[in-house]
């Protein structure tokens, strides 16, 4: 006995020599953020699961996109024209541009920030990071740009329905996100694949919508894809139908063949749709605008919900 404690007493001490030997972590009491040579000061960066987490506003406006959150659903987007990032809090479900990513990190809330892998979003947002001594350096050159003036962020599209008069299909106080042109963007449910037909606009579920323009009701009822969904014919282009789909409900007094005014209450923003009637939550609550001529081929809608956005009703 006593010779195996003599041995396990030389083990230990010849151990703690070679530990003595090897330089110890160094332990940083805080960790930076630093955007396009400035410290983000608000960033409030903490080490989670291995992660140098990053609240998502600063560090996201910093390499010039904005950002927005939904604290009904929970939801963060980040966007700049022809990109966004939505990611929820307490999940790792994302997409990017409608491509599923993963953030290794749940999202989640510190001080109200919204709080994500500060080296995943950066990759995200295509900047140049690297990490070296408790410090995350990102970098894409962004300077805020000042506007040019008399310049229309939104100029009239050239088209036949770049009416001054129609209306954006939310009103006037409703609470939407940042949307993007996702005309053609690939889609698959059941096996099959097609390019999308109109343009996405994530809302709460219940905001409500409006009729973009004046005209009759076509199409009334449930689809497999749309869900419950309406197709108005418009007045003054006849042959011609907007089409809104997913849902939640309707107006009272709706029906096929009913006469709508523009701004005039259609129904609910939703999920519904992608399977029997009812079925709803396959994905994220919104609207699906579309325009479609008298053959039914879409054209895009995108151009023309940034016009109108500028023009909203008042219910």
């Amino acid at each position: 006995m006593q010779r195996f404690g003599k041995q396990r007493l030389l083990a230990v001490l010849a151990l703690s020599a070679l530990l003595s030997a090897v330089p110890a972590p160094t332990l940083a009491s805080t960790y930076k953020v630093v955007s396009n040579g400035v410290v983000l000061s608000t960033a409030q960066p903490e080490m989670v699961d291995g992660q140098l987490m990053t609240a998502v506003r600063p560090f996201a406006e910093s390499l010039g996109y904005k950002v927005s959150y939904d604290s009904t659903s929970k939801m963060i987007t980040v966007y700049k024209p022809g990109y966004w990032l939505t990611m929820w809090i307490g999940t790792h479900v994302a997409f990017q541009n409608d491509r599923p990513v993963w953030p290794p990190v749940k999202p989640y809330l510190k001080n109200g920030q919204a709080m994500v892998p500060a080296w995943w979003l950066a990759v995200r947002l295509g900047a140049d990071v690297a990490y070296s001594n408790a410090t995350l350096t990102v970098s894409n050159g962004y300077r805020p740009a000042q506007p040019a003036p008399g310049v229309n962020p939104n100029p009239r599209p050239d088209s036949p329905f770049a009416d001054p008069t129609y209306v954006f299909p939310f009103p006037k106080g409703a609470t939407y996100s940042p949307y993007t042109d996702t005309m053609g963007a690939a889609r698959q449910w059941n096996g099959e694949s097609w390019g999308h037909e109109g343009t996405d606009i994530p809302a709460p579920k219940g905001t409500p919508i409006v009729a973009v323009a004046s005209g009759t009701i076509i199409r009334y009822g449930w689809n497999t894809l749309g869900g419950y969904r309406l197709t108005i014919e418009l007045d003054d282009h006849p042959g011609y139908r907007f089409y809104y789909a997913h849902l939640s409900g309707y107006a009272p007094g709706l029906k096929l063949g009913s006469h709508v005014e523009k701004g005039q209450l259609l129904g609910y923003v939703g999920s519904t749709g992608e399977g029997p009637e009812g079925t709803s939550g396959r994905f994220i609550d919104h609207l699906h605008f579309g325009i479609y001529d008298p053959n039914w081929n879409a054209i895009n809608p995108y151009p023309l919900l940034k016009y109108w956005e500028g023009n909203k009703a008042e219910l």
